[in-house]
């Protein structure tokens, strides 16, 4: 069931870009497009005060709500604030002010889905990870399968080209181009190649600080980790996984995500992304590793040494694994 929510909002997600893309030369869609984030913007900030109004009347009759105020209070006011931006964002003024602080374009309505789809994410992400404990209920869950993997990654690098408008507003050419997705210069490749390395010793570094800060939160991490992953118990199924998610998550991230939004923030979405984690050093690890595949796009002008860098890092990790 969860399997196929994901992908149904994957499609609408890619159904409201193309629209958002249509928009940026024809005016109904754009209208279309701003009116179904401020929408969606708005259920938001409506859900978040429906539980807190649940939470109140519950507390004044005397009934006891699960999560208590905590839960109340973390699932709500992050859908509030996420729902609010968005719909402030609407404002031209405050479109042109972002600008002045990120690459975005005010007036886009491209822009403006992925202001607003990022914001909801990410108040829907915080809101979960604040109100439960994730690595229990995924520890508990079933592993990941091939089929799982195709169907979060394979939408995931279609929302990539459908996002800058192939077909759409831009030519194939266009869109390698846009995407990064067009050679580098020769040097690049050893200098990705050697990012991998730095990438292990940086991810065992804060590991290792993970350990000794955290101890019983860092060994739950390791336990769903392995949980999660328990069937690439294989060189086939570790270098499947590896290039699957190198591929489509730079595309999306570096490519599509990081002209727009700028290396911090598409690194701290590159974060959100990876639930599993928690909030924990592992996050923290995944968004300093997003860091660095980002400055490999901005220095080198092209997502592949990112690709294979990203790719290399997961192969080598999850290779790792199978030796010990």
């Amino acid at each position: 069931m969860a399997d196929v929510l994901t992908l149904a909002a994957l499609a609408a997600v890619l159904a409201y870009f193309i629209v958002a893309n249509l928009g940026e030369r024809n005016r109904v869609a754009r209208i279309l497009t701003l009116a179904a984030g401020a929408a969606a913007a708005a259920v938001a900030v409506l859900a978040g005060l429906a539980v807190l109004l649940v939470y109140a009347l519950s507390t004044a009759i005397g009934r006891s709500v699960a999560g208590g105020t905590r839960g109340a209070v973390t699932i709500a006011l992050p859908l509030i604030g996420a729902g609010a931006l968005g719909l402030l964002y609407l404002w031209p003024p405050v479109q042109r002010a972002a600008a002045r602080v990120l690459p975005l374009r005010p007036g886009s309505p491209v822009g403006y889905a992925a202001v607003v789809l990022a914001l909801l994410f990410t108040g829907l992400q915080l809101g979960t990870q604040l109100s439960e404990d994730v690595l229990s209920a995924i520890a508990a869950g079933p592993p990941l399968t091939n089929t799982d993997i195709v169907a979060q990654d394979v939408p995931l690098l279609l929302l990539g080209f459908v996002g800058v408008g192939i077909f759409l507003r831009r030519s194939t050419r266009e869109t390698l181009a846009r995407l990064g997705l067009l050679p580098p210069r020769a040097h690049w490749w050893p200098i990705a190649a050697a990012g991998i390395l730095v990438f292990i010793l940086l991810g065992a570094g804060i590991e290792k600080a993970a350990s000794v800060l955290t101890p019983g939160t860092q060994e739950q991490v390791s336990r769903v980790t392995t949980a999660l992953f328990r069937r690439f118990d294989n060189p086939a199924a570790v270098v499947f996984l590896a290039v699957i998610a190198g591929v489509a998550e730079e595309v999306v991230f570096r490519g599509a995500l990081q002209p727009r939004f700028g290396l911090v923030a598409t690194a701290f979405l590159f974060a959100t992304v990876h639930t599993q984690y928690g909030i924990t050093f592992a996050s923290l690890e995944v968004f300093v590793l997003g860091l660095g595949l980002g400055w490999l796009r901005s220095a080198s002008g092209s997502t592949l040494p990112g690709i294979v860098t990203h790719a290399g890092y997961d192969l080598a990790v999850g290779l790792i694994g199978l030796l010990h």
